[in-house]
């Protein structure tokens, strides 16, 4: 995929530009220039940046949150006869 796909793909997961620069460490006007094509040349560390982001967000997709834990008082009760 090129830059700018990733980008986008990563928006049409439902990140934001700034949830994107959190995961990725793009700054982000940086983030939104790429996802526009107006940068031509993207470094490679932003370039894998990007990747390894998308990546993760696919796994996330694909397996989901880890469970939720809930608080200690809401654990059901065993019946100790």
């Amino acid at each position: 995929m090129k830059p700018r796909e990733l980008v986008l793909a990563l928006r049409a997961m439902g990140l934001t530009q700034k949830q994107i620069q959190e995961r990725t460490g793009i700054s982000q006007p940086t983030v939104s220039k790429i996802g526009l094509g107006r940068v031509s040349d993207v470094m490679s560390r932003h370039y894998l940046a990007l990747l390894n982001a998308y990546e993760q967000g696919l796994k996330e997709q694909t397996v989901g949150p880890g469970p939720a834990l809930r608080p200690p008082g809401i654990w059901p009760r065993l019946n100790n006869d």
